[in-house]
C-alpha cells in the first residue's frame, strides 16, 4: 500500500524560505518585484487550501490570503526593497517571540534551529538589523547598497529555508 504524505504548512514556508531566499541571494534588487507578486499569489492560494482542507482554523487561512493581498499591493505601489525588509524582519519574529505564540502557531512557523544556539542567534540577528536597514533604506540608501543587503538576507532566508526543509522532510 502506497505511503500517505501529508504537507504541512511547515514544509511550505521552508519551501517558500528557501525559494525566495534563493532568488533574493542570485537576483538582489534584479527582478525582486516579480518574485513577491509570485509569493502574494502563492499565499493567497495557501490560504485557501488551508481553508479547504482544515489544516488551520478559517481565520488562520484568511490571514494567510490577506498577508499575500498586502504582497501584491505593496508590490504593486513600489515597495518591493521595503517589503524585502518587512519579512526578513517577519521572518526573524518566531525566533523572537517563541514557537509558542499565536503568530508562529498560526503559519506552522517555529523559531531558526539550525542546531546550534548560537547560529540560531546569529540568523536571528542578521535577519532582524538587514530587515530593518532594508526598510529604513528605503528612505536613504543607494540602489547598491539595498542590492548587498538584499543578497544578505537572501543567503540567510536561503539556509533558514533548507535546514527547515530537511527537519520537514524526516
Amino acid at each position: 500500500m502506497a505511503k500517505k504524505t501529508k504537507i504541512d504548512n511547515s514544509l511550505i514556508v521552508a519551501i517558500l524560505f528557501a525559494l525566495i531566499g534563493l532568488i533574493m541571494l542570485v537576483l538582489g534588487n534584479g527582478s525582486i518585484s516579480l518574485v513577491f507578486w509570485i509569493t502574494g499569489v502563492l499565499y493567497i492560494l495557501l490560504g485557501i487550501i488551508q481553508i479547504v482542507t482544515k489544516t488551520t482554523d478559517v481565520k488562520g487561512g484568511i490571514v494567510t490570503i490577506v498577508i499575500g493581498i498586502i504582497f501584491i499591493i505593496i508590490v504593486a505601489v513600489g515597495f518591493a526593497q521595503m517589503l524585502a525588509g518587512i519579512i526578513l524582519i517577519l521572518s526573524a519574529l518566531p525566533a523572537v517571540l517563541g514557537s509558542s505564540s499565536e503568530i508562529s502557531k498560526k503559519f506552522g512557523m517555529e523559531p531558526v534551529d539550525s542546531g546550534s544556539a548560537t547560529l540560531n542567534k546569529i540568523f536571528t540577528i542578521v535577519l532582524l538589523v538587514v530587515g530593518v536597514c532594508l526598510v529604513a533604506g528605503y528612505f536613504f540608501a543607494t540602489g547598491w547598497i539595498a542590492d548587498i543587503l538584499i543578497r544578505i538576507g537572501g543567503l540567510v532566508l536561503l539556509a533558514i529555508g533548507l535546514i527547515d526543509l530537511a527537519k520537514a522532510i524526516r
